[in-house]
This record gives structure tokens, C-alpha cells and sequence, in this order.
């Protein structure tokens, strides 16, 4: 157990130092830039999303500010195939550098056993972290590192990164308050969803 609290701290440690260091001035000149016709500012949020798992990106001013200055499709689409990328690139990340030093933390042994408990959680696992900042990038990182497949992965973060970007771009075409209770409101769910699977699970196995 520590062991495993070793390599999540590591994994975490990974996804939080770049915004201690740099904090959002990757994402700023996107933040500030005006609305343009075209697809160029929604590419260059998906670009930003999908950097988010190793970059100081704030997804979620990302997604409301590409929805309130191109509107709730570009939001929504931009937000949606940004979000998935960034679970591609964390997953890569995952699997071919934290993978490599993951052995080095957990014997093969607690690896295998880390990899079967993902295996049998993880649409849930995935799906409540999804709103939650660093957990999101964090648990992507720690499965694909444990060797769970990536596309595996990819295909059950699909619906809830859909969930999370259709959120924050209703959210941007509103006040601050309604954003900010958006953005809670997504961490709140999450939270419930684990609660009321933890639970679920600690009555079946009663």
C-alpha cells in the first residue's frame, strides 16, 4: 500500500509542478485572444487540451472561453476532441515513461495486482475523476502505467469528457456564478457517483 501511495503521489507530483512553476501562462494568450471565423481557435484549444496531462493548461477556461467566443458547438466539439486527446497523450505518457519507472516503485507482482483492480473499476474510476483537477490526468497516467489498454482507456473516458465539455460550454454563455457552480457542480457529481459506487459495491459484497 505505501508503495502504491508512493507512485500516485509521484504521478501526481508530475501533473501539479508544471502549474506551481508556470501556473496558466501557457493558456494565456489563448484566454485573451478575440473570437475568429474558422477553425483556428478551436484547433488551438483542442491543441491546449490535449497538452493538459504534462502542461499547466486550465481546461476548464479553456472550453468555456473557446464556447463564449466561437459558441456552444465549437465549446462542446473543441472541448470534447481536446479532452480525448489529452487522454491520449496522458495514456502514451503513462504507459511509456511512468510505465518504465513504475516497476522500479511496485514489484511486478503489485503491479499485475493493480492492473486486475483497475480492470474491474475503471469506467467508474475514470468517469468520477473526470471533472477533478490532476485526479483526471492522474488515473489516466496510473492505468496506462499498471499496463491497462489504452484504447480501452480512451473509450471509457469518451462520454464522460463529453459530459464535462457540454457543461462548461452551456456554463460559459452565462455569469461567472454559473460557471463557477458548474464547475462544482461536475467536482460534486463525481464525488457522489464514487460514493454511490463504493456503496453499491459494499452491499453486493455483503
Amino acid at each position: 500500500m505505501v508503495r502504491l501511495v508512493l507512485l500516485i503521489l509521484f504521478v501526481v507530483a508530475l501533473v501539479s509542478i508544471p502549474f506551481m512553476v508556470f501556473g496558466e501562462a501557457l493558456a494565456e494568450p489563448f484566454l485573451a485572444s478575440p473570437a475568429q471565423r474558422g477553425i483556428g481557435l478551436t484547433l488551438a484549444a483542442a491543441v491546449l487540451l490535449a497538452a493538459d496531462s504534462v502542461a499547466p493548461v486550465p481546461a476548464t477556461l479553456v472550453i468555456m472561453s473557446l464556447a463564449a467566443k466561437e459558441g456552444f458547438l465549437a465549446g462542446l466539439i473543441g472541448g470534447w476532441l481536446g479532452m480525448t486527446a489529452g487522454v491520449v497523450f496522458a495514456g502514451w505518457f503513462g504507459r511509456f515513461a511512468v510505465g518504465r519507472i513504475a516497476p522500479r516503485i511496485l514489484p511486478d507482482a503489485e503491479l499485475g495486482r493493480l492492473r486486475i483492480t483497475l480492470q474491474t473499476r475503471l469506467g467508474w474510476t475514470l468517469a468520477c475523476l473526470r471533472s477533478v483537477p490532476v485526479l483526471a490526468e492522474t488515473s489516466v497516467i496510473v492505468a496506462a502505467a499498471a499496463g491497462v489498454p489504452l484504447r480501452r482507456i480512451v473509450t471509457l473516458t469518451l462520454l464522460p469528457n463529453l459530459a464535462v465539455s457540454l457543461i462548461y460550454a452551456v456554463a460559459a454563455s452565462d455569469s461567472f456564478l454559473t460557471a463557477s457552480l458548474a464547475f462544482l457542480g461536475t467536482v460534486a457529481a463525481s464525488g457522489a457517483l464514487w460514493l454511490w459506487v463504493r456503496l453499491a459495491r459494499r452491499r453486493v459484497s455483503e
